[in-house]
């Protein structure tokens, strides 16, 4: 019994725990705020430990943090010369009791998918009545990212936690800077963390008849778009290039110069399936689709050449020669110029 209830206080300051219309002044325990200070100012901080996996399709983000919790409640306060110290530590069973029938500020993260999981936790009781939780959390969030500028772009993933008991008017959630951050040295595959921002609001929402403080936490990422660069983009670029031999070949038929230009356009389509492979399928272009539709419409644009110069009087080499010795030109400074213009436009300079 006692690691039941020891998971549901837990649940009080990190996890979802399952209480049901505990939306109001007072908690279904019947246990009340802390006395003086009203809204009890809770202070709230979040280390980013690791984000395990972002699942693009899904537009969800497995994380691990480590939540310290504190406010203060006159009612803990004891004599430290009569207990012989200042503060009191409670970890793993010692906890169990400890949780049982005490306030806390019941609070949840607001965005998860599924299941959350705890890992190493303490609690500490100050002499004067500060209290003091910290465990470490996993879970799934919900996130919504933004592909238009793929494989450039930058991402936010929120962390949102609110009291899933207490309205703003019992708990005011306050965001404590000295307990929030992540390690200069923490890496992400493929992501380059910028920063880790925060900001309180009160949010009023539907099934509520008053406001919850709610203290949204937003990991900045900066995708690390060297692979796309050097693995893709290019080896488009010069499969585009291959095509534009064609304009070497005025002396041959139509069907030779199609033939070339058709293998680039098959080739430059497989290469936008591997691009796209990993996303979901958004209505809007990206800027990797831009790039490859440059492509594809410059390579098509080789073989509408082609036709052209093939409806010449055979005779009339010369003029042939001349459209293909134009295009020699045109082609590459066209191309380049519009994936400047695409490349640029989304951030890549």
């Amino acid at each position: 019994m006692g690691k039941q209830k020891f998971f549901t206080f837990l649940f009080l300051c990190l996890v979802w725990t399952g209480v049901a219309g505990a939306h109001s002044e007072e908690a279904e325990t019947g246990i009340t705020p802390p006395p003086g200070e009203t809204p009890v100012p809770v202070q709230v901080g979040i280390y980013l430990i690791d984000i395990t996996n972002i699942d693009e399709t899904r537009n969800t983000f497995d994380v691990e943090l480590d939540v310290q919790v504190r406010w203060t409640d006159t009612r803990m306060a004891f004599d430290p010369e009569a207990a012989g110290t200042d503060r009191r530590i409670h970890v793993g069973p010692e906890a169990d009791k400890f949780f049982d029938g005490i306030w806390t500020a019941q609070i949840v993260l607001a965005n998860p998918v599924g299941q959350m999981g705890t890992g190493a936790r303490k609690v500490t009781v100050h002499a004067d009545g500060r209290m003091e939780i910290s465990a470490q959390i996993n879970s799934t969030l919900r996130t919504n990212l933004d592909y238009r500028r793929f494989p450039f772009d930058s991402q936010v993933l929120p962390i949102i936690l609110e009291s899933f008991a207490w309205n703003n008017s019992v708990v005011e959630l306050v965001t404590d800077p000295d307990r929030t951050g992540f390690a200069p040295e923490f890496s992400l595959a493929e992501w380059d963390v910028e920063a880790l921002d925060s900001s309180v609001d009160d949010v009023l929402r539907v099934r509520d008849a008053t406001p919850f403080s709610n203290i949204h936490h937003e990991i900045r990422i900066q995708r690390q778009s060297g692979y796309y660069l050097w693995k893709i983009f290019l080896t488009v670029i010069i499969i585009v290039s291959l095509t534009w031999v064609v304009f070497w070949m005025s002396d041959e038929r139509l069907g030779r110069r199609a033939g070339v230009s058709s293998s680039g356009i098959l080739t430059v389509i497989a290469y936008q399936f591997v691009t796209t492979s990993t996303l979901p399928r958004v209505s809007y272009l990206t800027a990797a689709d831009r790039v490859m539709t440059v492509s594809i419409i410059t390579i098509a644009a080789t073989m509408v050449v082609s036709v052209f110069v093939d409806r010449i009087d055979f005779e009339n080499q010369a003029a042939k020669l001349r459209v293909d010795r134009a295009c020699r030109w045109i082609f590459p400074l066209a191309y380049l110029g519009m994936l400047g213009i695409v490349i640029g436009r989304n951030g890549a300079f």
